[in-house]
C-alpha cells in the first residue's frame, strides 16, 4: 500500500510515525523544509518538500502509484483543493482530509460527495476530542473509554495510584469481586512494556490497566474496582475555542458547566451560544479568579486552550487549589512526559483521539474500527467474521484453536449486538464482531489476514 500524507504537523506526523514501521509506502509533503527535516530524523519515509495543492508536487510523491492520500495541512481550503486534484488528475481511490471549520462541516453531506468535492472521509480533530473528554467526565475514574460494536463492549484504561487497595490483589480476586458483572482485565502497561495478564497475575501501583466490560456496566465496574462512587456534578473548563464551546454544548444539560476565557467579546459570543453555561471572561491562570470561583468545590478542571504551555500550568494550579479531578489538552510531544508523572489526571493528546479513525480506513480485511493505544505501541481493533460458505480461517473454531501471534489477544465478541467475552472454549461464527488487542503492531499484517474475506485470502495464496 502507498500513502501519501499532506502536512507534516501534529496529525500528520503522528499518522506517519504509527504507520512507519508497517508494510506501508509512506511518503510525507510539506512546505516548510525544517519541518520535512525533522520528520527525516525521526522517521524512515520519502518526504517532498512543497505545496499540497501543485500537481507537480503531487506527481513527485507519487501519487500516480497512491492507494490513498490523506490531507492533513493547517488549511481546510488546501485540503479540500488537494483531494480534488488527487481525484480528478490522479485517480486516487481513497481521499480522507481534515476539515476544521463549521462553515463546511455544517454542509458537509452536500459538499463532500462523489458528485461535487470527491472526499471519502472528514476528519475533524475538534469533534473526535470532545467526545473524548465527555466519555471520561460520564466516567469518572477513567483515562480512556474506547467502545466497540456500536457501543457494546467498552475498553477502559485507568491507573492504579500507589496505596490504591487493589495493590496485591490478583486477576482471579478482582473476578470474584465483581460477582456476576462480566469484566476482564485485557492487558496491563507496567514499567514501559505490555503484560498480558493471567489469572495469577496480581497488580501493582503505578500499572495502567486496560480492562474490558458491556458498555452498560463499566461504571458499575469502576465502583467495585477502583472505588468510583460518585459521578461529577461540576466541570469548569478553560479555553473559549471550539474544543471549549463544544465540550460545553456537550455537557451544559447534564452537569453544572462554567467556560472561562481571557476575550471579553469571546465571553459574550459565548454566553450567546450556550444556554445553561456560565460564562467567565477571566485569566484561567488566576489564583484569585480561581478561588473567587470556588475551585476547590469544582468535580472537573479541564483546560482545553491553544496554549500547551497555559494548559498545562492552569491544571496544576487547579490541582493545587483543590480541584478534584484535572484534564489538559497537550498537543506537542515534549511535554507527553512532564504530563504522565500523575500531576495531571488526564493528560489529552488530540492526534491520538484522530490517528485510530484515520487507521480504520487503512487496515485491511473487515475491520471496522481502530483504536489506537499507548501513544502508537498498541492497537485494539473490531473486525468481522466473514463466511460466505467458502471455508473460513476462524468461523468453527474456538478461540484457544485460533492461530494468533502471541502478541495478540481476543478480548471480546459482540454476537447478534449481545456482548461476549472471549474465553478458551468460545466457538466464534460468521457474522461475530470480533474485538482484538495487539501490543505489537508489527504483527498486525497477520492479525489483518485473519479477518479477510476467505476469497481474498485464497487469491492472495494463489497469487503467491
Amino acid at each position: 500500500m502507498r500513502i501519501i500524507i499532506l502536512g507534516a504537523g501534529q496529525v500528520g506526523f503522528t499518522v506517519a510515525n504509527n504507520l512507519a514501521h508497517e508494510d506501508i509506502d509512506i511518503t510525507l509533503v510539506d512546505t516548510d523544509q525544517s519541518v520535512i527535516n525533522a520528520a527525516c530524523e525521526h522517521l524512515d519515509i520519502a518526504t517532498i518538500c512543497g505545496n499540497a495543492t501543485h500537481p507537480d508536487v503531487l506527481e513527485s510523491a507519487g501519487i500516480k502509484q497512491a492507494d490513498m492520500i490523506i490531507a492533513a495541512t493547517d488549511s481546510d481550503e488546501c485540503n479540500i483543493m488537494a483531494c480534488q486534484i488527487a481525484h480528478h488528475l490522479f485517480q486516487v481511490p481513497k481521499k480522507i482530509a481534515r476539515i476544521r471549520a463549521q462553515a463546511f462541516l455544517k454542509v458537509k453531506d452536500q459538499l463532500f460527495n462523489s458528485e461535487t468535492i470527491p472526499i471519502d472521509v472528514i476528519i475533524n480533530p475538534e469533534e473526535e476530542i470532545v467526545e473524548f473528554i465527555k466519555s471520561l467526565i460520564l466516567h469518572p475514574g477513567a483515562q480512556q473509554v474506547l467502545s466497540f460494536a456500536d457501543d457494546s463492549l467498552s475498553l477502559v484504561e485507568t491507573n492504579v495510584k500507589a496505596g490504591h487497595e487493589i495493590i496485591g490483589s490478583s486477576l482471579k480476586e478482582m473476578t470474584q469481586m465483581l460477582g456476576g458483572l462480566e469484566a476482564r482485565i485485557a492487558a496491563i502497561f507496567r514499567n514501559g512494556s505490555i503484560v498480558i495478564p493471567n489469572f495469577d497475575t496480581e497488580v501493582q501501583a503505578g500499572d495502567r490497566l486496560f480492562f474490558i466490560a458491556p458498555s452498560k456496566d463499566i461504571q458499575e465496574v469502576l465502583r467495585i474496582i477502583f472505588n468510583q462512587n460518585k459521578h461529577y456534578k461540576s466541570v469548569t473548563i478553560a479555553g473559549g475555542g471550539r474544543i471549549g464551546l463544544g465540550l460545553a454544548k456537550a455537557l451544559e444539560n447534564e452537569l453544572q458547566v462554567k467556560i472561562i476565557t481571557k476575550s471579553p467579546d469571546k465571553a459574550h459570543r459565548l454566553s450567546e451560544q450556550l444556554d445553561n453555561t456560565i460564562v467567565l471572561s477571566g485569566d484561567a491562570t488566576d489564583e484569585a479568579l480561581l478561588l473567587d470561583e470556588n475551585i476547590d468545590r469544582t468535580d472537573v478542571f479541564c483546560t482545553v486552550t491553544n496554549d500547551d504551555e497555559t494548559n498545562i500550568l492552569c491544571a496544576m494550579l487547579a490541582k493545587s487549589l483543590g480541584a478534584q479531578t484535572v484534564m489538559s489538552l497537550v498537543d506537542r510531544t515534549a511535554y507527553m512526559s512532564l504530563v504522565d508523572n500523575g500531576s495531571i489526571d488526564n493528560a489529552i493528546y488530540p492526534q491520538h483521539t484522530t490517528i485510530g479513525r484515520i487507521l480504520t480506513l487503512i487496515r485491511r480485511g473487515s475491520i471496522s474500527r481502530v483504536h489506537s493505544l499507548l501513544r502508537g505501541k498498541a492497537e485494539a481493533f473490531e473486525a468481522t467474521i466473514q463466511d460466505n460458505g467458502t471455508k473460513s480461517t476462524i468461523a468453527g473454531k474456538q478461540i484457544k484453536d485460533i492461530k494468533l501471534p502471541a502478541s495478540a489477544i481476543i478480548i471480546g465478541v459482540v454476537r447478534e449486538g449481545q456482548p461476549i467475552l472471549a474465553k478458551n472454549e468460545l466457538i466464534l461464527i460468521g457474522g461475530d464482531h470480533v474485538i482484538v488487542f495487539v501490543t505489537d503492531k508489527t504483527t498486525i499484517r497477520t492479525v489483518e489476514a485473519l479477518f479477510q474475506p476467505p476469497k481474498s485470502l485464497i487469491g492472495k495464496l494463489n497469487a503467491l
